[in-house]
């Protein structure tokens, strides 16, 4: 960055307890609020505070589509700070003194609790004062301190109110208002107000990633729980969490490769950030696409796939985190398996770095009123269970481009953590049998090699669908048939085989490649069944047609 003058410190602001603030209410409109404000807390807040700090202060770049300047030196020509990138849901940025960068986070922090009051923010500072320090190290360093303090942060605890106070309906926290968009006018705290009076502002960022997508002016997607799932016909909603894989190695590589210049560095750091956020603007853009070329009318009503009702010109489909390589939607039940699929083969997008983005994804199926909070956190254990499931095959064939889907449909409620979930309701405790499931699956197995292509794929999970949808097929008209097959399999796989002999035959199941007796038995003995999920799923999954190649843009 030139010849910087000495001492300057660099300054990272991150939000904490996002899951909470964005997750904890079982309104939608309040996730929506509150996920913009998350995003903004870290982009226009910090700008706007950047830009009216004394002494001639700039923030050059501040929406990462400039050119960096030349020799120039922080602290002289009026050059009084510099954000350097914010993205993955912090910004960083170089100040030429700490007291300028304690003036910073005073005003920031103020606005921020005005604006967005019960959004916690960590700032970290941290002092560059060798001068042949590279600023690539300081911002790892200083990552570092800023994970660490995270970590040690002690929960705040909230002002319950003082003499005599009204609760907020939503909160438990002392309200100050009653919420206009609640026909029982229920009271809210000045946490739901701000999330409520920044709906405008979330719709507007909404709209200028996907407005060019929307065929007819009139279509917009949710604003309310209530608007999934159809009366008589299915109540549920599933909630869709996806995360990169590895990001945080790839911006260690990207801070050791530009060690030698810091505003190589920080270029990269910029580019590295719009990349992700184009990748994940394609996912979005593919996802509003095909759910309009999956639209047909069907006995006078517009219907997704022929069978999900759009009502009052609403799409099923809400994004709630966008814009980054975490990702969270929610849509009708059935269309999370579908979307999940989509979103991670249109997310798999070249980076600045020259390496692809591969992530893996949770879905969540619930009842449509299932606390929202739990959900999430289901599909976070979802997303994590699908990471290991990549992390085992990298160990086992060295392959790390791999994209992974894990499910759960939560007909009867969700108390357990997924890990007692399966062990309880999908193991089968039969000398030859195993695990119910063959979840997770990869969603990107064609680029493997044969040897290290595994069965347990998204291809195999609905080509064995197909099997049981097939009008022509062995098991057209069988629903009664499916059902007792699902709970035979239960039983493993003698007899499953049985069961197929006596009760249905002629009727034969997907067979997977290399394992010869699982069209007799529905299993891959000693090992999993192959065709519970499937069973499971018939109710649960709408294939809709793609608008595009898998990413490509229009």
């Amino acid at each position: 960055m030139g010849n910087r003058p000495r001492p300057l410190v660099l300054t990272i602001v991150d939000t904490t307890g996002i899951q909470e603030y964005i997750f904890g209410s079982n309104k939608l409109q309040h996730s929506i609020g509150a996920s913009y404000l998350v995003h903004w807390a870290t982009n226009g807040a910090v700008y706007e505070t950047l830009h009216q700090l004394e002494g001639g202060a700039r923030a050059t770049n501040v929406r990462l589509d400039g050119v960096i300047e030349q020799d120039r030196q922080l602290g002289a020509g009026g050059v009084a700070a510099e954000l350097l990138y914010s993205g993955g849901g912090n910004a960083v940025i170089l100040f030429r003194d700490l007291p300028l960068a304690q003036t910073f986070t005073r005003r920031l922090t103020r606005l921020l609790l005005d604006k967005a009051p019960g959004l916690q923010v960590v700032v970290v500072h941290h002092p560059v004062t060798d001068a042949a320090a590279v600023l690539a190290d300081a911002v790892q360093s200083a990552m570092q301190r800023m994970a660490k303090k995270k970590q040690q942060r002690r929960h705040s605890m909230p002002l319950l109110g003082l003499g005599v106070t009204a609760m907020c309906g939503y909160t438990g926290m002392p309200a100050v208002a009653e919420d206009a968009e609640d026909k029982d006018r229920r009271l809210i705290s000045a946490e739901i107000q701000a999330k409520n009076a920044i709906l405008n502002d979330a719709e507007q960022r909404l709209r200028a990633d996907v407005q060019d997508q929307l065929r007819d002016a009139k279509l917009w997607f949710i604003r309310d729980f209530d608007d999934l799932g159809s009366k008589g016909e299915s109540s549920y909603m599933a909630v869709v969490y996806i995360d990169g894989n590895g990001m945080g190695k790839r911006v260690e590589a990207l801070a050791s490769h530009h060690a030698g210049s810091d505003d190589d560095y920080i270029i990269a750091m910029r580019n590295f950030a719009a990349s992700i956020q184009t990748a994940a603007r394609v996912a979005l853009r593919d996802a509003v696409r095909t759910l309009q070329m999956a639209i047909r009318e069907e006995q006078g009503q517009e219907r997704i796939g022929g069978v999900i009702p759009i009502k009052g010109k609403r799409l099923p489909f809400r994004p709630i985190v966008f814009g980054g390589d975490d990702a969270t939607f929610v849509c009708d039940g059935r269309l999370g398996l579908t979307l999940a699929e989509l979103y991670l083969r249109a997310m798999e997008q070249k980076l600045s770095d020259g390496e692809t983005l591969y992530a893996r994804a949770g879905v969540a199926v619930v009842k449509s009123h299932y606390p929202f909070s739990r959900a999430y956190e289901l599909a976070e254990e979802l997303a994590k269970s699908a990471k290991t499931f990549i992390q085992e095959h990298q160990a086992k064939f060295g392959e790390s481009r791999l994209s992974a889907l894990d499910w759960h449909f939560g007909v009867n409620g969700v108390v357990l953590g997924l890990k007692e979930l399966r062990a309880r309701d999908y193991h089968c405790a039969g000398a030859d049998a195993g695990a119910l499931t063959m979840r997770p699956v990869l969603v990107n197995d064609a680029a493997l090699s044969a040897s290290a292509r595994p069965w347990r794929t998204w291809d195999t999970f609905t080509k064995i669908i197909d099997v049981f949808r097939d009008p022509n097929g062995d098991w057209a008209q069988s629903r009664n048939k499916l059902k007792k097959l699902r709970e035979t399999l239960r039983e493993g796989p003698e007899a499953t085989e049985q069961f197929l002999q006596i009760a249905a035959p002629g009727k034969r199941l997907y067979e997977v490649p290399g394992n010869l007796g699982s069209a007799e038995t529905g299993w891959i003995v000693g090992e999993r069944s192959t065709c519970f999920d499937a069973v499971e799923a018939l109710d649960f999954y709408i294939p809709l047609v793609e608008a595009t190649a898998p990413g490509g843009e229009e």
